[in-house]
């Protein structure tokens, strides 16, 4: 996507509102979603303003709001965060400890990109981050004996974060796609499902695909959805959303005949309008593209040790025990269906 200004500020990079993909960039998408094909045509829902936190040690404030600094003492200060690293993955190997090690900026921490509106994945409630990938990452976070600091951004600028190492890894149910490994690299797959297009009764979308020709489809921006809604959704109008409120709004309102999502949170738009008796008259298999942890690019060390991490929670039944909580209308895999997955495609 595209960024007009970058400020530095003790190691972290404020990111503005987005509303295009970084030139060569993968576009993003929520967990299961599927592969490498480009996205079609749409109209951009431009973003909102996205959450990041001030460097630990530092006050007045979140980024965007940094006192001003004689340019000598603020070139002295940039020189010395090119070699401290203050910001997170101020290192990809070497000597220190276990934790820098692996490319974590602050020692014994892990610093985890999500998002807030996409239960059950990641979502707020009662004012805390919580959800399938929420409480995953957290508990593989401390099988590495690091403690987990998560923070929020807008779904669409998860990766550009990690790449631009202000966190460590991105746990949002990315999937796994070859122009996002252009981009980072990826832990192996913890979680797989289905996709569904939500829609009112009165639509006219049935569970035949030729129902969408010429209807607007809602898809989140930069998703796995959006970047092959030409190939699920051949002859729809694909309108682009920077989040899922802003797409289940539109649906709601009839500014849309369909929201084209992953088919959990969908479950919870039935709930969210009940009144409106939505249902999901298509569902797609997404099996083959499961959702992974995301890391910086050539941070191998990171990544292997969190799939370490996947094989142990899936071992003592906390993956298993997280999956039914989350998603209790989903079939429980079981044996060879368990993870980790391959990627495929």
């Amino acid at each position: 996507m595209h960024v007009s200004s970058l400020r530095l500020w003790c190691g972290y990079r404020e990111i503005p509102r987005r509303r295009q993909p970084l030139p060569g960039a993968a576009p993003l998408g929520p967990s299961r979603h599927l592969s490498h094909l480009p996205s079609r045509p749409g109209r951009s829902v431009g973003s909102g303003p996205q959450h990041t936190r001030e460097c630990p040690g530092t006050h007045g404030g979140v980024m965007g709001k940094a006192r001003s600094a004689k340019s000598g003492v603020a070139a002295v200060a940039v020189l010395l965060l090119a070699v401290t690293g203050c910001g997170s993955g101020g290192r990809s190997g070497g000597a220190g400890s276990a934790g820098q090690a692996q490319g974590v900026g602050q020692a014994g921490v892990l610093k985890i990109g999500t998002s807030n509106n996409m239960k059950p994945y990641a979502y707020e409630e009662n004012g805390k981050l919580t959800g399938f990938e929420v409480d995953l990452i957290s508990a593989a976070a401390r099988k590495l004996k690091l403690e987990p600091q998560i923070v929020s951004l807008d779904f669409s600028g998860l990766l550009p974060a990690v790449s631009n190492r202000q966190f460590d890894v991105a746990a949002a149910a990315i999937g796994i796609t070859a122009p996002r490994k252009k981009m980072v690299d990826f832990s192996d797959g913890y979680l797989a499902g289905y996709f569904g297009v939500l829609t009112r009764p009165d639509s006219g979308i049935t569970a035949s695909l030729a129902s969408v020709k010429g209807k607007q489809i809602a898809v989140l921006q930069g998703s796995i959805e959006d970047a092959n809604a030409s190939t699920f959704l051949p002859g729809a109008n694909i309108v682009r959303f920077p989040d899922d409120n802003s797409a289940d709004l539109a649906l709601k309102n009839n500014r849309v005949a369909g929201f084209f999502n992953d088919f959990e949170p969908n479950l919870a738009i039935v709930k969210k309008y009940a009144d409106l008796h939505l249902k999901q008259p298509i569902t797609l298999p997404a099996t083959a593209f499961p959702a992974g942890w995301a890391v910086r690019k050539g941070n191998t060390k990171l990544a292997g040790r969190l799939n370490g991490a996947l094989k142990q929670l899936v071992g003592d039944g906390t993956w298993l025990k997280l999956y039914k909580k989350y998603f209790p209308q989903d079939p429980v895999p079981t044996g060879s269906q368990l993870p980790p997955y391959t990627a495929k495609g």
